[in-house]
């Protein structure tokens, strides 16, 4: 491999690493796993860029994993959806992917009025999992990083 090269890599890098800790790094990575798989369709993006700018986190690492993980957002729709519904003890809706990501493609607030109920259901159902998740890796890495 030619030296130029190297100098390339160690640019991409400092892009990605921009001076932050190990721990910050992880917890970029992980809000944006999380973000990256939340119930409502076309806010991933917009949401991590805000929690990592507010949490001082990179943006960077966590919107690339956020798109990552975007087919995983469609795969585990529903099933939100439906641990939501299981958690508030409502009746199950008969919804499917394909009638919800039609929706949002024709208007977005509309559908957003049409199912805010099977949204609610979704983000209570993503929050179930993913705020003990978020909270038992920080604890696991506060505990095995030092850096």
């Amino acid at each position: 491999m030619n030296l130029k090269n190297y100098k390339y890599i160690r640019n991409i890098k400092e892009i990605f690493t921009q001076g932050l800790t190990l721990k910050e790094i992880v917890l970029s990575a992980t809000l944006g796993v999380l973000i990256g798989i939340i119930p409502i369709l076309g806010i991933a993006t917009i949401l991590v860029t805000f929690l990592a700018l507010r949490f001082k986190l990179n943006i960077a690492i966590a919107v690339i994993f956020t798109y990552i993980v975007t087919p995983f957002q469609a795969f585990l729709f529903i099933p939100f959806i439906h641990l939501g519904e299981i958690t508030m003890g409502i009746k199950h809706t008969l919804l499917t992917f394909e009638a919800i990501k039609n929706s949002f493609s024709n208007s977005f607030w509309t559908t957003i009025k049409d199912l805010w109920l099977e949204i609610i259901c979704g983000l209570i159902g993503w929050s179930t999992i993913a705020v003990p998740f978020f909270i038992f890796l920080i604890l696991i890495k506060t505990q095995t990083i030092k850096k």
